[in-house]
């Protein structure tokens, strides 16, 4: 199953592995520490996997997973140049990069940016070729080029850190953070197989953050392992136990996936660990409230994140403009009307004073013009992230808000 379908119809957020798999290896007997061990040495990291993340050598999909990704110390990972057979129509998508790191620049490419694009692979827009991303598409019309340094797999907090690193040695006066929906819940993952199980994409450590809700905190963590060699020891079980034992989502993981006689006496300690007042959970099964309290530490975690983001543009000067992006899943969810799992963050947003986009909005407007099903809808626009005309209807559901967002104007509309 592709990672992109573990979805919760209700909350939004991504399935831990085992349950998305009906896998009950982590619920047979045995004390909790057991439980956790076992879980941890299935998901050790393959020693081939690492040997091509490090290298940046990516050859047919049956010698390695991932979309094109390589070593990164601060950050975990970036893009590296490569093809995959996942495009439309069983097409090929062809990746390439600029020398700083952002994907191919195609329109206006001789011109200086003063748009920059933060985020994760509905920012890189993977499944794609170079020219036919929402950037590309916008930047197209606008007459201006807009660098895409978003990437595949990537938290809030990861693209926040991007921008930092990027912005100090390339700055732009214009900053777009885009924010996919399960993005909030990476800020918390400390190494992303714990989430994800052994067939994680990306499978190694990244940095990330610790909250307690109740308390107001938010504490930045850097990556693990910072060099190359350092990853091997994801394959080795008792490094493994002993750096990530007592890993807050590793215990989220558990406790999801317990029996539900045992479920119930994992979800107090964890909501104390995150901060999470018991008044906030509703009474529903234990499994759920575990959802609940993964949730709501996510968007605040995200939060943080964006305030950090706000106090950096206004302190060099810059512009902000913010989109929430959103897999299929959620759409649809959404276009059915059912609750949204963000809606918290989504009206903390309402009050801001630069842009925001929420693609809910535009893909609920454009429906209304259809007379078939959400799923046969949103087929021309999904191959897990969205087509070349997802990504047109992106840049254009972006087009009104950025030409008035911008000063001067693009050239088209002087």
């Amino acid at each position: 199953m592709d990672r992109r379908e573990f979805l919760l119809t209700a909350a939004g957020t991504t399935l831990w592995p085992m349950i998305a798999s009906g896998n009950r290896s982590l619920q047979s007997g045995g004390p909790e520490s057991s439980r956790a061990r076992d879980y941890l040495n299935s998901i050790l990291a393959d020693r081939r996997y690492l040997n091509n993340f490090i290298l940046g050598e990516y050859g047919s999909e049956d010698v390695t997973r991932g979309d094109g990704w390589t070593f990164e110390p601060d950050l975990g990972w970036v893009h590296c140049t490569g093809v995959h057979s996942n495009s439309v129509d069983g097409s090929r998508g062809f990746y390439a990069y600029e020398p700083d790191g952002a994907r191919k620049v195609i329109n206006s490419a001789h011109r200086t940016s003063r748009i920059h694009a933060y985020g994760d692979s509905f920012t890189h827009c993977d499944q794609v070729n170079n020219g036919e991303t929402w950037e590309e598409f916008l930047a197209a019309h606008l007459q201006e080029p807009i660098r895409n340094y978003g990437v595949g797999g990537y938290s809030v907090y990861q693209a926040y850190r991007r921008m930092l690193k990027v912005e100090q040695q390339h700055p732009a006066e214009y900053i777009i953070l885009n924010i996919w929906d399960d993005d909030h819940y990476r800020n918390l993952d400390a190494w992303r197989s714990i989430r994800f199980g052994q067939g994680s994409n990306v499978a190694v450590t990244l940095p990330h953050l610790r909250v307690n809700v109740k308390e107001g905190q938010c504490e930045e963590r850097e990556n693990i392992l910072i060099t190359p060699d350092t990853l091997y020891n994801l394959t080795d079980p008792e490094f493994v136990w002993e750096t990530f034992k007592d890993d807050p989502v590793l215990k989220l993981v558990l406790a999801a996936t317990a029996e539900s006689g045992q479920s119930g006496d994992l979800t107090e300690p964890i909501a104390v660990t995150f901060g999470i007042p018991s008044e906030k959970l509703a009474n529903t099964p234990a499994a759920r409230r575990v959802q609940q309290i993964h949730t709501e530490a996510a968007l605040f975690a995200t939060k943080n994140v964006v305030t950090w983001t706000e106090e950096f543009v206004r302190k060099t000067g810059r512009q902000l403009l913010v989109i929430l992006s959103f897999g299929r899943g959620n759409i649809a969810s959404d276009l059915r009307g059912e609750p949204r799992f963000d809606a918290s963050f989504a009206e903390w947003l309402q009050k801001k004073p630069y842009p925001v986009i929420d693609m809910r909005e535009a893909f609920r407007e454009d429906y209304r013009k259809y007379s078939v099903d959400v799923d046969a809808y949103l087929a021309q626009y999904y191959i897990g992230h969205h087509t070349p005309l997802g990504n047109f209807f992106t840049a254009w559901a972006l087009k009104d808000s950025v030409v008035d967002w911008l000063d001067p104007a693009p050239l088209p509309y002087r």
